[in-house]
């Protein structure tokens, strides 16, 4: 394996037939279509708003194991975070259905406020606290909040499962 040398990948014993190129960060040039069945499966429970703890869980492996592997998703899909590997795989039909079936939300305490509509829009396009708060004029730990408080309206416990609700609610 040698830095930005080409070399064939294999999976399951096979190799695959196009060349890949490492980078120093470990992502993959032209890997995007070679996720494994383990890495389809860590995806598939992604996509329900699973922590790496429940994945870990519902897949017994360690929870190092779980970042390990998410770390080569987010290489081979070109995607800083969850929610933009959620987003590729979808885009490169990976993932069986758009849409994660979550329990029905209580009662809403309040309806959410335009900002916090702005922000669960920036939510979807997969940016990072500090990208939100530079593009609405707020600082971070504004942001912060705000996204707590989206949580807490959706009752949610993570941006994945704040998006499915607010696609729920017909609001994205």
């Amino acid at each position: 394996m040698t830095w930005m040398g080409a070399r064939t990948s294999s999976v399951s014993g096979s190799s695959l037939s196009h060349p890949m190129h490492e980078y120093p960060f470990g992502g993959v040039k032209g890997a995007a279509g070679s996720l494994t069945a383990v890495e389809l499966a860590i995806l598939e429970l992604l996509k329900l708003g699973k922590t790496n703890r429940e994945i870990a869980g519902n897949l017994n492996v360690t929870v190092g194991t779980i970042k390990w592997r998410m770390n080569r998703i987010f290489g081979k899909l070109r995607a800083r975070n969850r929610i933009e590997a959620l987003a590729r795989a979808r885009q490169q039909m990976m993932l069986a259905s758009p849409e994660p079936a979550l329990p029905p939300a209580g009662p809403m305490p309040e309806p959410l406020r335009k900002i916090e509509l702005d922000i669960l829009s920036l939510l979807k396009d997969g940016l990072t606290n500090r990208e939100i708060a530079c593009s609405l004029a707020l600082t971070v730990g504004t942001t912060r909040w705000r996204i707590n408080q989206i949580f807490g309206k959706l009752q949610a416990r993570n941006r994945i499962e704040a998006l499915a609700r607010a696609r729920q609610c017909e609001w994205l």
